[in-house]
């Protein structure tokens, strides 16, 4: 009999981002182990994406629950207490309902700390086995009622999964049970993020023939550095910079596209163009102004031979090593000069790029699903 597992996420595809990404990963290639999934999710809170409210596929159920948006997922980031009340009744209640008819799940996956606290309730409830995984730094304070609550709730968990080595280290200083908590990484299909022709890649998506290329992959937030890159954008004129997302900056970005002839705007693409775009340029940048918690584009460029020049903060380091990217302080003096300097040295670009596929190789490659899947 296949096991069922149940995985709580307030995002999921159609949503756009690595986390999004990743479990849709999950679902594919633990579908090819014999698990089945039944996803918990909202629709899109971020992006203008709908997707249907329940599809069903080989293997695998995603319930997609209608909430309100107003950018209130964004604008709660920071605000923990306020983002648990917007996000937990949606999970907890189209949840509940589901396992009172459903007696064959016996584990729930959550991801993140809201979905966490839904499914140590309903663990309670229903007798379930829970694994969380936490995919951001998050910076818990030292002492307090919310470090407490954060503390409970892993505790509560059979087991905890952290994206990086930052991230197990916050939780065990929380106090949680140490032999409860180990780290996994993100893999991605080597087969399809790989290294392809450069100007074959440009041509397909008419990007310029010519000129050094750099590439931004991600959520049109300011936490993601959008507008310092910008800023960079307009201080290297010599560079194009091509900007792929969607978000609420989408706008701002439009806007300057039109007045810079050195930045280029497709807007939100899909997952299956990203391999052309990797290939199509010459650096990926992940300028990120908050602690990153892993950077899902940076192992999706590795794969296709793209070097990445990453900011020093969060897990990104953790992610890459100098073989491979540069990591930088982030300020649009900074980004400009860096990238200015890689683009007079191609000599050293071209020993980044052959070490960079077979770096991703040796550490994202599908077997990293085991890290999860051993738990379940």
């Amino acid at each position: 009999m296949s096991k069922h597992v149940l995985v709580l996420s307030p995002p999921f595809r159609p949503n756009v981002g690595g986390v999004e990404t990743h479990l849709n990963d999950l679902v594919k290639d633990g579908v090819g182990l014999g698990i089945n999934f039944t996803v918990v999710t909202y629709q899109p809170l971020v992006t203008k994406a709908r997707g249907k409210y329940i599809e069903y596929g080989k293997g695998y159920k995603i319930i997609r629950v209608p909430w309100p948006r107003f950018n209130l997922f964004l604008a709660l980031e920071r605000l923990p207490a306020l983002e648990f009340l917007y996000l937990f009744p949606g999970l907890f209640v189209v949840s509940f309902f589901y396992l009172l008819f459903s007696s064959d799940i016996k584990v729930i996956h959550a991801q993140g700390l809201v979905a966490g606290t839904v499914s140590v309730v309903l663990a309670k409830l229903f007798n379930l086995k829970v694994i969380l995984s936490t995919h951001s730094i998050y910076n818990f304070p030292d002492v307090g009622m919310y470090s407490s609550f954060v503390r409970a709730i892993f505790n509560a968990c059979d087991h905890v999964l952290c994206l990086s080595h930052k991230s197990k280290e916050e939780v065990l200083k929380l106090g949680v049970n140490k032999s409860k908590v180990t780290t996994f990484k993100y893999w991605v299909d080597q087969k399809v993020f790989r290294p392809k022709n450069k100007s074959f890649a440009r041509s397909k998506l008419g990007l310029p023939a010519r000129g050094f290329q750099c590439l931004f992959v991600g959520r049109l937030v300011e936490v993601k550095g959008v507008k310092e890159l910008v800023s960079a954008a307009r201080k290297s004129k010599s560079l194009s910079f091509v900007i792929v997302g969607d978000g609420p900056l989408s706008g701002f970005v439009q806007e300057r596209a039109q007045t810079s002839h050195n930045i280029i705007f497709p807007g939100r693409v899909e997952n299956s163009d990203l391999p052309d775009y990797y290939n199509a340029c010459d650096i990926l940048i992940v300028p990120s102004t908050h602690e990153e918690g892993f950077g899902r584009v940076i192992l999706e460029a590795l794969s296709c031979g793209l070097p990445v020049v990453g900011a020093d903060r969060g897990a990104i380091p953790e992610a890459i090593n100098k073989e491979v990217g540069i990591l930088i302080d982030v300020s649009p003096k900074e980004i400009s000069s860096t990238l200015s300097k890689l683009s007079r040295d191609r000599s050293r670009l071209r020993r980044m790029s052959r070490k960079a596929r077979v770096f991703s190789s040796e550490n994202y490659d599908k077997s990293n699903i085991n890290m999860i899947t051993m738990h379940y």
